[in-house]
């Protein structure tokens, strides 16, 4: 029961401490992202998708909402809370993720372990100019190995900005260190011989052990439009696991 409130109990003291002091000034935005594509962590989300999200920070905490939507009557919404710290380069926090498709009647206040569209996850990170290390853990929620274990889905990410031909790039390796949340998912496949079959496949939220789940590289162009700025990017995303490779181009609406 306690995993049910994590969100709620972290939320309630960030608000608490944002009001007992009225002379601190809380930092507000907001901003969207429209993309082509909705890749994340090497994972195909969505194809063209909205994204908008809204921060309140101070004194290095920030909370924050954000999701996705994308256009296509099949492709999964997400809305999804953070609270995090800032000190220095440090940062740690914690995100709760949901997504319809997983609960048959998408209930957003419905938090079954094993049914519901709720996963927990916990990150620890470093970023200086030079580069940014994150780390991330699924703690609770839907998320779970095959045999029925919980799995403490794992990502490492390793990012490097650099700056060539006046545009800001930036290249990013991530990795799971060992088996991540699975299911079975039934897939329709082609055979020459036997035309169309069903065939069971597993298929696992980063992999079934360790190995390199996402690559990418992204050049990003900021437009200053006065009222308000655009960055408008292109992105190569890899996933050298499942040996997939999607090219994505996206904008960022700040104002």
């Amino acid at each position: 029961m306690m995993k049910k409130y994590v969100m709620c109990a972290v939320m309630g003291l960030f608000c608490g401490s944002m009001t007992s002091n009225a002379q601190e000034k809380a930092n507000l935005s907001v901003s969207a992202d429209v993309v082509s594509h909705y890749m994340w962590r090497g994972k195909d989300k969505a194809g063209f998708s909205v994204q908008p999200k809204v921060e309140a920070s101070w004194k290095g905490v920030s909370l924050k909402a954000y999701g996705s939507a994308g256009v296509e009557k099949d492709d999964p919404q997400e809305l999804n809370l953070g609270l995090s710290y800032k000190q220095g380069g440090f940062n740690v926090g914690v995100t709760d993720y949901w997504q319809t498709g997983v609960d048959k009647e998408n209930r957003y206040l419905y938090y079954d372990t094993h049914e519901g569209g709720h996963q927990y996850e916990a990150n620890l990170g470093f970023t200086c100019k030079l580069f940014s290390l994150q780390a991330y853990t699924m703690f609770g929620g839907n998320d779970f190995k095959l045999n029925g274990d919980r799995a403490y889905s794992t990502y490492i990410e390793l990012g490097v900005p650099f700056k060539l031909g006046g545009f800001d790039w930036e290249t990013k390796v991530g990795v799971t260190p060992m088996e991540s949340a699975g299911r079975w998912e039934v897939l329709r496949r082609y055979n020459r011989d036997y035309g169309w079959s069903d065939v069971n496949t597993r298929v696992y939220d980063y992999g079934k052990a360790f190995t390199c789940c996402m690559a990418s590289l992204r050049c990003t162009k900021n437009l200053d439009l006065g009222v308000i700025r655009m960055p408008v990017f292109a992105e190569v995303h890899a996933n050298p696991y499942l040996s997939k490779t999607t090219l994505l181009f996206g904008l960022s609406i700040v104002p």
